[in-house]
């Protein structure tokens, strides 16, 4: 009994959610260490996972299944991009999946057009744990603000995942992650004509595209608004260019710096050290031998033991939390103590990561190939969430990567303010984890999607 009245009072905080006539939620503090209000929208979202879940009832949430190519960078030698005879980049083409979310139609009355946003997941090691296969927890919070604030919410599983699971996932790889992000949105445009209950519903798309994402996708989503600002023609042109924002939460924006500083550092213990060996192994995937494993790791994690080694573990087939413990225990270390830089061949380290080495290495264009913050000039808002104390990703890469964008639309005469908002999740000293400032994070963007502009332009925002 007391799960079923759980059950109907979630169904009714569905019902008293921002699509009526009431105000949207306030979920996150309006000053840092105030204690945060999930609101309806959690509400929601966990009857999404208690009473609805993968079997997804048209009447909770519409889903929609995904599949389409997307272009993957490809390099030669020491890391160079192959060009054609245009001078471009070549690309072979990859098999991407995912899934968009669509609110049910008797939410949405008369309303039928709605923004799409595209809401990209945060690392994982399992392949299958991306919206297309109904894995992990971040689809949940996907089909809950289709259904809560009434927007289409696309989630592309990332390259290597999901329904391509024969290649290796290029983790913060920017192009390759902008290219999966951007290259997907005209199938999900496809989806408002193609799908038979979106189409039989009326939903339309209203031209404005918002992009999302927390930690790695967090970093995918600046890559990908770095991509469409620098190529607008593709994206609608000036005169209606599609992308209306992005919320690009604690991504490790700044490779070459601030990340390469934290890899470097010599007695910085690190919770999740799976991090540094998933880098290394997808940027081998993409740049080839210059990033051999059996050149840039130690050889205690190659080597193979009665439980493996590495280069097993990191297979798209095994949890991080049982591959953290793996490689403390076989480094000898007590989990959450490991140092990223004692997982590397230190000479490696000295001849290619480490300074002086470091400035006329082929590493430094790597690296500096990855930073998104640089060599563009966003015109469209973009929010940055994060926590003070996160040392996962230190939030020096938010921090660099809003003085970069700031310092690039001053360049172009423009006044930066008001085009950059910053939300630090807690006090300094709060504890306020990386994992944890997840659970804030990302109902926060959906929130600010909503107020600053995400409302359909004949449903204006409160």
């Amino acid at each position: 009994m007391k799960r079923l009245f759980r059950a109907m009072g979630a169904a009714l905080a569905i019902l008293a959610s921002p699509l009526g006539a009431q105000p949207s939620p306030t979920l996150l503090p309006t000053r840092p260490g105030d204690p945060a209000c999930w609101g309806t929208f959690i509400a929601c979202a966990q009857f999404v996972e208690q009473w609805a879940g993968p079997r997804m009832p048209d009447w909770v949430v519409h889903s929609s299944l995904l599949s389409y190519s997307a272009r993957k960078p490809l390099y030669g030698d020491l890391g160079r991009p192959l060009l054609d005879d245009r001078g471009v980049q070549r690309t072979a083409s990859i098999h991407q999946s995912g899934r968009v979310f669509f609110p049910p139609a008797w939410r949405l009355g008369g309303h039928r057009r709605m923004p799409i946003v595209i809401y990209t997941h945060g690392t994982s090691l399992l392949k299958e744990g991306v919206a297309s296969q109904f894995g992990g927890h971040e689809w949940i919070l996907g089909a809950a603000a289709a259904a809560y604030y009434g927007f289409a919410v696309a989630m592309p599983d990332q390259p290597g995942m999901g329904g391509d699971g024969t290649s290796f996932h290029p983790y913060c790889h920017g192009k390759s992650l902008a290219y999966a992000i951007v290259d997907g949105i005209q199938a999900i445009r496809d989806r408002f004509t193609e799908d038979p209950y979106v189409a039989g519903n009326d939903y339309a798309w209203d031209g404005r595209i918002f992009l999302m994402g927390y930690s790695e996708g967090g970093y995918a989503s600046l890559a990908a608004a770095r991509e469409m600002e620098t190529h607008r023609a593709l994206y609608g042109g000036e005169a209606a260019f599609q992308l209306a924002g992005s919320a690009c939460m604690a991504g490790p924006f700044d490779i070459s710096g601030t990340t390469r500083r934290q890899i470097l550092a010599r007695n910085q213990p690190f919770r999740h050290p799976f991090f540094i060996p998933y880098v290394l192994l997808g940027y081998n995937a993409i740049y080839g031998r210059i990033m051999d494993p059996l050149e840039t790791l130690t050889p205690r994690l190659l080597a193979t033991g009665e439980d493996g080694n590495i280069l097993q573990w990191i297979n798209g087939f095994t949890d991080g939390t049982l591959v953290d413990g793996r490689i403390a225990a076989r480094m000898g270390r007590a989990p959450g103590t490991v140092v990223l830089r004692d997982l590397l061949n230190p000479d490696w380290v000295a001849r290619d990561l480490e300074d002086p080495a470091f400035a006329t290495s082929p590493m430094k264009g790597i690296l500096e190939e990855n930073d998104v913050a640089e060599g563009w000039t966003p015109t469209r808002p973009i929010l940055f969430c994060q926590s003070p104390d996160d040392r996962d990703v230190p939030l020096a890469n938010t921090l660099t990567a809003r003085w970069l964008l700031e310092g690039a639309v001053r360049k172009e005469g423009a006044d930066p303010t008001g085009l950059f908002t910053f939300l630090p999740l807690g006090r300094p000293g709060g504890g306020i984890t990386h994992v944890e400032g997840a659970l804030l994070a990302i109902p926060t963007a959906f929130d600010w999607i909503y107020r600053m502009g995400g409302a359909s332009p004949d449903r204006p925002a409160e």
